[in-house]
Parts: structure tokens; sequence; C-alpha cells
């Protein structure tokens, strides 16, 4: 049995950081991280739309990890209406999956985004367009993260329940 672990929300919510400090928790070649941007950035280098090629590539990398037995972290900003149904059919290949959404207002997403690298270059009128809120997804309850949480209790969290799913296996 496998696990999936998707952690969706805003851009400079947290995502990209909570999913390499989950990885570190294991130990190398058991957890692999697929990041929307990376794939769809850097590997096809296209726009995020509806049936933009990415979502087939990040479902793609994401079975084959789960092929493998790793925990398998999909994380991004994964828009409900254009990637819900991939994550569906991930959730469906998956022994276990986990669902965690990020749910911030615009403020806390700025304040965020002011503590980047990426501010210098992405200005608050960008972040505004990119911002959609809670966008929550129809096939699953996401446990939602809101701006109490911290770096680190999130990532517990999430390390917490893998281990109690491996437990229950």
């Amino acid at each position: 049995m496998t696990t999936l672990v998707v952690i969706r929300g805003n851009s400079a919510s947290g995502k990209s950081t909570v999913a390499a400090g989950l990885q570190r928790r294991f130990e190398h070649g058991h957890c692999a991280v697929i990041g929307q941007d990376v794939v769809r950035r850097q590997i096809v280098r296209e726009r995020d739309e509806p049936g933009g090629w990415n979502i087939e590539l990040i479902e793609h990398i994401a079975t084959l990890c789960l092929a493998r037995g790793m925990v398998t972290i999909v994380e991004g900003i994964l828009d409900a209406d254009r990637y819900g149904a991939m994550l569906h059919r991930l959730a469906d290949t998956a022994g276990c999956a986990l669902h965690y959404g990020f749910d911030l207002t615009f403020d806390e997403t700025l304040a965020r985004h002011a503590g980047r690298p990426q501010a210098a270059t992405i200005p608050p009128d960008q972040m505004a367009e990119w911002y959609h809120g809670w966008q929550p997804l129809s096939y699953v309850e996401e446990v939602r993260i809101d701006s109490s949480w911290s770096r680190d209790s999130i990532i517990e969290r999430i390390h917490t329940d893998i281990l109690a799913t491996d437990r229950l296996r």
C-alpha cells in the first residue's frame, strides 16, 4: 500500500516549504515531491491552462512513484477545476490519500510572499491575479490549514498522519 499526500493552496502559502520539510523526515528514496511549478514551469514550460500537458505529466510521475511504494507528495496551487479530476484518479490509485489545503487570506498571502526571493520580481498585483481563495475539492474533505498553524506544526501533523496510515495497514 502507498500513501499519496496532496498539499494545495495559493501562491506563497508555504506548500513547497512544507513538502520539502516533510520529505526530509524520510530516508532517501522513500518520499517523492512532485511540485506543480517544477513540472509546469521548468519541465514543460507551459502556462497553467485547462487541459495542460503538465496535468497529465504530474499524474504519470506520481503514479510511477506510488507504484514504487514511495510516499508521494503532490504540491501546488492545483486549481480544483483544472487538477481535481487528476487528483481524484491519483487518490483512487493510492493505498491511502491524505489531502491538505492552505486557506489563507490575501493579506496573509502577501505577508508570506514579502519574505520570499520571488517578491523582488512578482509584484502584489500579479499575486492578486493568482489568488483564488479557498477552492475545495469535490471528492474529499481536505484538512484546512489556516494562518494559525506554524510550518513545523503542519509538517508534524502530516508526518504523524502518514505514520498512522502505515500502522493501520
